[in-house]
């Protein structure tokens, strides 16, 4: 009895321990890991067509969806490959009421490494704007 709680306290603490790790010194990624925006636009499209095909807007729901948009776009960014990037995903979603939309940001980073991709769906009824951001992470 006593020894197992011992242990189990042991482990907590070391659990609680900052592990330090040491610079890499890669400074660039390599070819293939690279965020390769196109592969990423045609998966953001296919997401967004498959999940928003018929639906209408509903101002209640639009909060949790774009949540969950975010996420689901994320993992397939993730499985199409970007590794050592700090990803940003940022999902609009609107009201189609014969509006005109513009959606614009701006960014500081570098050019070599860093890169995005964005991609659109609409319907009658809804549009949603999908924007994901690579950073590399050195």
């Amino acid at each position: 009895g006593n020894q197992q709680l011992a242990t189990m306290e042991d482990e907590g603490a070391q659990q609680g321990q900052i592990q330090v790790l040491e610079n890499t010194y890669i400074m660039k990624p390599q070819e293939h890991e690279k965020f390769r925006a196109n592969e990423v636009i045609k998966a953001v499209k296919a997401l967004l067509d498959e999940r928003l095909k018929g639906k209408r807007y509903d101002s209640n729901e639009s909060a949790q969806l774009s949540k969950e948009l975010c996420t689901e776009i994320k993992e397939k960014v993730k499985e199409i490959g970007a590794p050592r990037h700090k990803l940003v995903v940022q999902v609009t979603i609107g009201e189609v009421q014969g509006q005109g939309v513009r959606i614009a940001s701006r960014c500081l980073w570098d050019v070599e490494t860093d890169n995005h991709a964005s991609a659109y769906y609409t319907n009658p009824y809804l549009y949603c704007v999908a924007m994901v951001f690579a950073c590399y992470y050195e």
